[in-house]
Protein backbone atom coordinates (compact mmCIF):
# COMPACT_ATOMS: atom_id res chain seq x y z
CA UNK A 1 0.00 0.00 0.00
CA UNK A 2 1.28 3.60 -0.79
CA UNK A 3 2.15 5.40 2.38
CA UNK A 4 0.37 8.56 2.75
CA UNK A 5 2.20 11.92 2.20
CA UNK A 6 1.65 15.52 3.89
CA UNK A 7 2.47 18.40 1.95
CA UNK A 8 2.51 21.48 4.81
CA UNK A 9 3.12 24.78 3.53
CA UNK A 10 4.86 27.89 6.40
CA UNK A 11 3.86 31.33 4.64
CA UNK A 12 6.31 33.00 6.98
CA UNK A 13 7.66 36.74 7.73
CA UNK A 14 11.27 36.01 6.91
CA UNK A 15 10.90 32.21 5.11
CA UNK A 16 8.55 30.65 3.43
CA UNK A 17 8.67 26.84 3.81
CA UNK A 18 7.49 23.67 1.68
CA UNK A 19 7.34 19.90 3.86
CA UNK A 20 6.92 16.83 2.63
CA UNK A 21 6.26 14.40 5.11
CA UNK A 22 5.72 10.09 5.02
CA UNK A 23 6.15 7.50 7.15
CA UNK A 24 9.15 5.57 7.32
CA UNK A 25 9.69 3.11 9.37
CA UNK A 26 7.82 3.30 13.34
CA UNK A 27 8.77 7.84 12.67
CA UNK A 28 7.90 10.34 10.07
CA UNK A 29 10.39 11.27 7.16
CA UNK A 30 10.19 15.00 6.63
CA UNK A 31 11.62 16.85 4.10
CA UNK A 32 11.61 20.85 3.89
CA UNK A 33 12.97 23.31 1.97
CA UNK A 34 12.73 27.28 2.61
CA UNK A 35 13.15 30.29 0.50
CA UNK A 36 12.92 34.03 1.21
CA UNK A 37 10.11 35.45 2.12
CA UNK A 38 8.86 38.15 -0.47
CA UNK A 39 5.50 39.33 -0.65
CA UNK A 40 3.73 38.39 2.81
CA UNK A 41 3.90 39.74 5.98
CA UNK A 42 3.07 38.37 9.17
CA UNK A 43 0.95 35.62 7.32
CA UNK A 44 -0.48 37.96 5.10
CA UNK A 45 -0.43 37.79 0.97
CA UNK A 46 0.59 41.52 0.67
CA UNK A 47 1.97 40.79 -3.42
CA UNK A 48 0.32 37.76 -4.92
CA UNK A 49 3.14 37.92 -7.83
CA UNK A 50 6.24 37.80 -5.03
CA UNK A 51 4.59 35.70 -2.47
CA UNK A 52 3.87 33.32 -5.76
CA UNK A 53 7.56 33.32 -6.57
CA UNK A 54 8.52 32.57 -3.37
CA UNK A 55 6.55 29.57 -2.60
CA UNK A 56 7.38 28.50 -6.10
CA UNK A 57 11.01 28.58 -5.07
CA UNK A 58 10.50 26.50 -1.84
CA UNK A 59 8.33 23.79 -4.15
CA UNK A 60 10.85 23.58 -6.46
CA UNK A 61 13.85 23.01 -4.33
CA UNK A 62 11.63 20.41 -2.68
CA UNK A 63 10.27 18.27 -5.58
CA UNK A 64 14.52 17.97 -6.52
CA UNK A 65 15.18 16.50 -2.74
CA UNK A 66 12.11 14.55 -1.93
CA UNK A 67 12.14 10.92 -3.10
CA UNK A 68 8.62 10.98 -4.08
CA UNK A 69 6.14 12.78 -6.10
CA UNK A 70 4.58 16.09 -3.83
CA UNK A 71 0.79 15.28 -3.60
CA UNK A 72 -1.46 18.30 -5.58
CA UNK A 73 -3.02 19.26 -2.11
CA UNK A 74 -1.72 20.96 0.38
CA UNK A 75 -2.00 22.02 3.93
CA UNK A 76 -1.33 25.76 4.86
CA UNK A 77 -0.41 27.37 8.16
CA UNK A 78 -2.93 30.36 9.24
CA UNK A 79 -1.66 33.11 11.68
CA UNK A 80 -3.82 33.77 14.74
CA UNK A 81 -4.18 37.64 13.64
CA UNK A 82 -6.54 35.74 10.83
CA UNK A 83 -8.24 34.04 13.34
CA UNK A 84 -10.50 33.93 16.14
CA UNK A 85 -11.29 31.52 19.05
CA UNK A 86 -13.97 30.86 21.51
CA UNK A 87 -15.02 28.18 23.72
CA UNK A 88 -18.85 26.76 22.71
CA UNK A 89 -21.44 24.73 24.44
CA UNK A 90 -24.40 22.85 22.45
CA UNK A 91 -26.56 20.13 23.18
CA UNK A 92 -28.87 17.83 20.82
CA UNK A 93 -32.06 15.11 22.07
CA UNK A 94 -33.05 11.83 21.03
CA UNK A 95 -36.60 10.81 21.54
CA UNK A 96 -35.32 8.14 23.15
CA UNK A 97 -32.33 5.97 24.77
CA UNK A 98 -30.02 5.74 21.68
CA UNK A 99 -26.53 4.44 21.24
CA UNK A 100 -24.37 7.71 19.84
CA UNK A 101 -23.01 7.50 16.53
CA UNK A 102 -20.33 9.30 14.07
CA UNK A 103 -23.64 10.88 12.60
CA UNK A 104 -24.88 12.28 16.05
CA UNK A 105 -21.14 13.34 17.38
CA UNK A 106 -21.34 15.70 13.86
CA UNK A 107 -24.80 16.99 14.04
CA UNK A 108 -24.10 18.31 17.93
CA UNK A 109 -20.90 19.54 16.60
CA UNK A 110 -22.71 21.44 13.84
CA UNK A 111 -25.15 23.30 15.78
CA UNK A 112 -22.32 24.24 18.21
CA UNK A 113 -21.15 25.74 15.06
CA UNK A 114 -24.54 27.40 14.23
CA UNK A 115 -24.88 28.71 17.57
CA UNK A 116 -21.45 30.62 17.52
CA UNK A 117 -22.53 32.38 14.38
CA UNK A 118 -25.45 33.09 15.72
CA UNK A 119 -24.55 34.54 18.87
CA UNK A 120 -21.44 36.72 17.18
CA UNK A 121 -23.57 37.98 14.49
CA UNK A 122 -23.63 38.93 10.65
CA UNK A 123 -20.26 40.18 10.51
CA UNK A 124 -18.60 37.60 12.32
CA UNK A 125 -20.98 34.92 9.93
CA UNK A 126 -19.68 37.00 6.72
CA UNK A 127 -16.57 37.50 7.16
CA UNK A 128 -15.14 34.30 9.00
CA UNK A 129 -15.45 30.34 8.59
CA UNK A 130 -15.09 27.24 10.87
CA UNK A 131 -11.35 25.56 10.57
CA UNK A 132 -11.64 23.87 13.62
CA UNK A 133 -13.76 22.23 15.89
CA UNK A 134 -11.65 20.73 19.01
CA UNK A 135 -13.72 18.94 21.61
CA UNK A 136 -13.21 19.80 25.25
CA UNK A 137 -15.65 17.34 26.20
CA UNK A 138 -18.61 15.61 25.56
CA UNK A 139 -21.58 15.01 28.59
CA UNK A 140 -23.59 12.23 27.82
CA UNK A 141 -27.25 12.69 30.06
CA UNK A 142 -25.36 13.59 33.19
CA UNK A 143 -22.31 11.86 32.92
CA UNK A 144 -19.58 14.33 32.14
CA UNK A 145 -15.68 14.77 31.13
CA UNK A 146 -16.61 12.46 28.27
CA UNK A 147 -14.04 12.18 25.34
CA UNK A 148 -15.15 9.92 23.00
CA UNK A 149 -19.22 9.75 23.21
CA UNK A 150 -19.32 6.93 20.11
CA UNK A 151 -20.91 3.39 21.54
CA UNK A 152 -22.61 5.21 24.54
CA UNK A 153 -26.03 5.44 25.02
CA UNK A 154 -28.22 8.38 26.10
CA UNK A 155 -30.89 10.74 25.83
CA UNK A 156 -29.42 13.78 25.41
CA UNK A 157 -25.66 14.66 23.97
CA UNK A 158 -23.42 17.70 24.55
CA UNK A 159 -20.56 19.05 23.01
CA UNK A 160 -18.38 21.40 24.51
CA UNK A 161 -15.55 22.85 22.30
CA UNK A 162 -13.09 25.56 21.25
CA UNK A 163 -13.92 26.54 17.89
CA UNK A 164 -11.87 28.20 15.77
CA UNK A 165 -12.85 30.83 12.89
CA UNK A 166 -10.45 31.80 9.95
CA UNK A 167 -10.95 34.78 7.59
CA UNK A 168 -12.83 34.15 4.56
CA UNK A 169 -10.74 36.83 2.52
CA UNK A 170 -7.53 35.17 3.71
CA UNK A 171 -8.38 31.49 2.86
CA UNK A 172 -9.66 32.50 -0.52
CA UNK A 173 -6.44 34.04 -1.16
CA UNK A 174 -4.07 31.01 -0.06
CA UNK A 175 -6.51 29.08 -2.95
CA UNK A 176 -5.69 31.43 -5.07
CA UNK A 177 -2.25 31.62 -4.85
CA UNK A 178 -1.83 27.51 -4.45
CA UNK A 179 -4.56 27.73 -7.57
CA UNK A 180 -1.01 29.60 -9.67
CA UNK A 181 0.73 26.86 -8.50
CA UNK A 182 -1.55 23.86 -9.72
CA UNK A 183 -2.09 22.73 -5.84
CA UNK A 184 -5.36 22.52 -4.18
CA UNK A 185 -5.78 23.89 -0.77
CA UNK A 186 -6.32 20.97 1.28
CA UNK A 187 -7.11 22.35 4.69
CA UNK A 188 -5.62 24.80 6.84
CA UNK A 189 -4.25 24.80 10.68
CA UNK A 190 -3.94 27.59 13.48
CA UNK A 191 -0.03 28.27 13.61
CA UNK A 192 0.10 27.64 17.59
CA UNK A 193 -1.98 25.04 17.58
CA UNK A 194 0.17 23.44 15.25
CA UNK A 195 3.22 24.25 16.94
CA UNK A 196 1.32 22.62 19.94
CA UNK A 197 1.45 19.30 18.23
CA UNK A 198 4.89 19.71 17.09
CA UNK A 199 6.24 19.50 20.50
CA UNK A 200 4.43 16.74 21.93
CA UNK A 201 5.20 13.53 22.91
CA UNK A 202 3.33 10.46 23.82
CA UNK A 203 3.16 11.49 27.40
CA UNK A 204 2.07 15.09 26.90
CA UNK A 205 -0.77 16.34 28.84
CA UNK A 206 -1.01 19.95 28.83
CA UNK A 207 -3.33 21.17 31.97
CA UNK A 208 -2.84 24.83 32.84
CA UNK A 209 0.15 25.59 30.34
CA UNK A 210 0.82 28.05 27.96
CA UNK A 211 2.11 27.13 24.27
CA UNK A 212 3.94 30.05 23.32
CA UNK A 213 5.45 30.04 19.65
CA UNK A 214 7.26 33.04 18.71
CA UNK A 215 7.91 33.24 14.82
CA UNK A 216 9.59 36.59 12.73
CA UNK A 217 6.64 38.18 12.37
CA UNK A 218 3.65 36.85 14.76
CA UNK A 219 3.57 35.96 18.56
CA UNK A 220 0.89 33.35 19.16
CA UNK A 221 -0.14 31.81 22.33
CA UNK A 222 -2.60 29.10 22.99
CA UNK A 223 -4.18 27.81 26.72
CA UNK A 224 -4.68 24.48 27.64
CA UNK A 225 -6.89 22.87 29.98
CA UNK A 226 -7.27 19.36 30.60
CA UNK A 227 -5.45 18.78 27.76
CA UNK A 228 -7.46 21.26 25.68
CA UNK A 229 -6.99 24.83 24.13
CA UNK A 230 -9.52 27.26 25.97
CA UNK A 231 -7.92 30.40 24.65
CA UNK A 232 -5.63 31.76 21.74
CA UNK A 233 -4.51 34.98 21.01
CA UNK A 234 -2.21 36.59 18.86
CA UNK A 235 0.18 39.69 19.06
CA UNK A 236 1.79 41.39 15.51
CA UNK A 237 5.52 40.87 17.12
CA UNK A 238 7.91 38.90 15.97
CA UNK A 239 11.88 38.78 15.75
CA UNK A 240 11.80 41.10 12.92
CA UNK A 241 10.09 44.16 15.22
CA UNK A 242 13.77 43.37 17.33
CA UNK A 243 15.86 43.99 14.02
CA UNK A 244 14.16 47.37 13.79
CA UNK A 245 13.75 48.46 17.25
CA UNK A 246 17.67 48.10 17.26
CA UNK A 247 18.12 49.66 13.85
CA UNK A 248 16.02 52.47 15.05
CA UNK A 249 17.47 52.86 18.54
CA UNK A 250 21.63 52.32 17.13
CA UNK A 251 20.40 53.65 13.40
CA UNK A 252 22.71 51.09 11.96
CA UNK A 253 22.36 49.38 8.57
CA UNK A 254 20.40 46.25 8.82
CA UNK A 255 22.65 43.75 8.19
CA UNK A 256 24.73 45.14 11.24
CA UNK A 257 21.56 45.13 13.26
CA UNK A 258 21.20 41.01 12.12
CA UNK A 259 24.77 40.52 13.11
CA UNK A 260 24.88 42.56 16.93
CA UNK A 261 21.33 40.29 17.10
CA UNK A 262 23.27 37.16 15.99
CA UNK A 263 26.20 37.18 17.86
CA UNK A 264 25.56 39.22 21.50
CA UNK A 265 21.69 38.85 21.23
CA UNK A 266 20.02 38.05 24.56
CA UNK A 267 17.00 38.30 26.39
CA UNK A 268 18.12 38.63 29.89
CA UNK A 269 20.29 41.50 30.32
CA UNK A 270 21.12 40.64 34.17
CA UNK A 271 23.08 37.93 32.58
CA UNK A 272 25.61 39.79 29.87
CA UNK A 273 28.78 41.15 31.59
CA UNK A 274 28.66 45.50 32.00
CA UNK A 275 32.38 45.68 31.65
CA UNK A 276 32.89 43.89 28.01
CA UNK A 277 32.02 46.06 25.09
CA UNK A 278 31.73 45.32 21.82
CA UNK A 279 32.19 47.40 18.34
CA UNK A 280 29.19 48.72 16.92
CA UNK A 281 29.99 49.36 12.68
CA UNK A 282 28.83 52.55 10.63
CA UNK A 283 30.43 52.13 7.36
CA UNK A 284 33.92 52.49 7.44
CA UNK A 285 33.79 53.42 11.47
CA UNK A 286 33.07 51.77 14.54
CA UNK A 287 32.30 53.09 18.20
CA UNK A 288 32.98 51.09 21.51
CA UNK A 289 29.26 50.45 23.48
CA UNK A 290 29.01 48.10 25.97
CA UNK A 291 27.52 44.51 25.04
CA UNK A 292 25.02 44.73 27.76
CA UNK A 293 23.07 47.28 25.47
CA UNK A 294 22.22 45.06 22.83
CA UNK A 295 20.81 43.09 25.66
CA UNK A 296 19.17 45.66 27.46
CA UNK A 297 17.29 46.62 24.05
CA UNK A 298 16.10 43.14 23.56
CA UNK A 299 15.28 42.52 26.95
CA UNK A 300 12.87 46.10 27.15
CA UNK A 301 10.73 44.60 23.80
CA UNK A 302 10.46 41.15 24.71
CA UNK A 303 9.80 41.95 28.35
CA UNK A 304 6.43 43.62 27.04
CA UNK A 305 5.34 41.03 25.08
CA UNK A 306 5.31 38.71 27.76
CA UNK A 307 3.58 41.16 29.91
CA UNK A 308 1.20 41.83 27.22
CA UNK A 309 0.43 38.17 27.21
CA UNK A 310 0.30 38.13 31.18
CA UNK A 311 -2.12 40.79 30.72
CA UNK A 312 -4.44 39.46 28.45
CA UNK A 313 -4.49 36.02 30.28
CA UNK A 314 -5.62 38.00 33.49
CA UNK A 315 -8.30 40.10 32.12
CA UNK A 316 -9.78 36.82 30.60
CA UNK A 317 -9.66 35.05 33.18
CA UNK A 318 -7.71 35.62 36.43
CA UNK A 319 -7.38 31.89 37.46
CA UNK A 320 -5.18 31.22 34.00
CA UNK A 321 -2.36 33.09 35.59
CA UNK A 322 -3.11 32.16 39.38
CA UNK A 323 -3.24 28.27 38.09
CA UNK A 324 -0.32 28.55 35.53
CA UNK A 325 1.58 25.16 35.79
CA UNK A 326 4.27 26.02 33.13
CA UNK A 327 5.05 27.91 29.73
CA UNK A 328 6.47 26.21 26.46
CA UNK A 329 8.11 28.05 24.34
CA UNK A 330 8.91 27.60 20.77
CA UNK A 331 9.29 29.04 17.18
CA UNK A 332 12.30 30.35 15.96
CA UNK A 333 12.40 33.22 18.30
CA UNK A 334 12.88 30.97 20.99
CA UNK A 335 16.74 30.16 19.96
CA UNK A 336 17.43 33.49 21.56
CA UNK A 337 20.30 32.99 24.81
CA UNK A 338 18.03 33.13 28.36
CA UNK A 339 14.08 33.82 26.36
CA UNK A 340 13.11 31.17 29.18
CA UNK A 341 14.83 33.00 32.17
CA UNK A 342 12.91 36.50 31.31
CA UNK A 343 9.98 34.16 30.39
CA UNK A 344 10.18 32.44 33.55
CA UNK A 345 10.64 35.84 35.83
CA UNK A 346 7.41 37.64 34.21
CA UNK A 347 5.33 34.56 34.05
CA UNK A 348 6.16 32.91 37.80
CA UNK A 349 5.80 29.36 36.08
CA UNK A 350 8.99 26.55 34.71
CA UNK A 351 9.50 27.47 31.13
CA UNK A 352 10.91 24.73 28.73
CA UNK A 353 12.07 25.06 25.57
CA UNK A 354 11.17 21.65 24.70
CA UNK A 355 12.78 19.34 21.55
CA UNK A 356 10.35 18.50 18.21
CA UNK A 357 8.16 15.57 18.52
CA UNK A 358 10.21 14.00 15.89
CA UNK A 359 13.74 13.25 16.31
CA UNK A 360 14.72 14.11 12.59
CA UNK A 361 14.01 17.42 12.88
CA UNK A 362 15.63 19.81 15.05
CA UNK A 363 14.81 23.22 14.59
CA UNK A 364 11.92 24.60 16.93
CA UNK A 365 11.47 26.80 14.47
CA UNK A 366 9.53 24.52 12.70
CA UNK A 367 7.31 23.03 15.29
CA UNK A 368 4.47 24.37 13.63
CA UNK A 369 5.28 22.16 10.20
CA UNK A 370 5.86 19.34 12.22
CA UNK A 371 2.51 20.16 14.14
CA UNK A 372 0.55 19.84 11.32
CA UNK A 373 1.30 15.90 10.57
CA UNK A 374 0.83 15.54 14.08
CA UNK A 375 -2.31 16.85 13.69
CA UNK A 376 -3.37 15.16 11.00
CA UNK A 377 -2.46 11.99 12.34
CA UNK A 378 -4.34 12.47 15.33
CA UNK A 379 -7.70 13.12 13.24
CA UNK A 380 -7.13 9.34 12.55
CA UNK A 381 -7.11 8.37 16.47
CA UNK A 382 -9.74 6.02 16.62
CA UNK A 383 -10.00 6.66 20.40
CA UNK A 384 -9.66 10.43 21.01
CA UNK A 385 -11.76 13.34 19.34
CA UNK A 386 -8.86 15.86 18.44
CA UNK A 387 -11.00 17.80 16.13
CA UNK A 388 -14.20 16.97 14.82
CA UNK A 389 -14.33 17.18 10.66
CA UNK A 390 -17.38 16.62 8.09
CA UNK A 391 -15.93 13.56 7.32
CA UNK A 392 -15.60 11.75 10.62
CA UNK A 393 -16.78 8.32 9.51
CA UNK A 394 -14.08 8.11 6.99
CA UNK A 395 -11.70 7.95 9.83
CA UNK A 396 -13.98 5.73 12.52
CA UNK A 397 -14.85 2.80 9.87
CA UNK A 398 -13.11 -0.56 11.56
CA UNK A 399 -9.79 -0.96 10.04
CA UNK A 400 -9.93 -4.02 9.19
CA UNK A 401 -13.31 -3.74 7.18
CA UNK A 402 -13.43 -3.82 3.52
CA UNK A 403 -14.83 -0.50 3.58
CA UNK A 404 -12.02 1.19 5.40
CA UNK A 405 -9.72 -0.66 3.28
CA UNK A 406 -11.25 0.81 0.04
CA UNK A 407 -11.34 4.27 1.76
CA UNK A 408 -7.35 3.70 2.44
CA UNK A 409 -6.76 2.64 -1.03
CA UNK A 410 -8.28 5.95 -2.15
CA UNK A 411 -6.62 7.82 0.11
CA UNK A 412 -2.76 6.84 -0.81
CA UNK A 413 -3.80 7.41 -4.88
CA UNK A 414 -5.08 10.90 -4.05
Amino acid sequence: MLVQKILTLDLGTSAVRASLSFQKGDDFAFYIKTAPSRGIKNGNIINMASAKESLSSALNALKLDAPTALPNEAYVLVPGGCTLGYQVEASIEFPGIKTISHNDVNVVKNKAKDELLRKKGQTVKSYYEVIHVVPQEFVVDAVDGIQNPIGRSGRRLTIKAFIVLASRSHVKTLEELLKGLNLNLKGIVLQSFAASFGIRNKNSYFNNNLVIYLGAGNTEFIYFREDKPVLSRHLPFGSEDLLEFIIKKLKVSRSEAERLYNEYGSAYAFNVSKEEVIHVNYGSRSIKVPKILIAALIQLKLRDVFKDIKAILTEEDTSFFENLNGVFLTGGLSKLKDIDVLAEKIFKAPVTIPPLSHSNVEDVALSPIVGVTDYILSLMDREKLSDIKEDLTKYYEKRGSFFASIWRFIADII
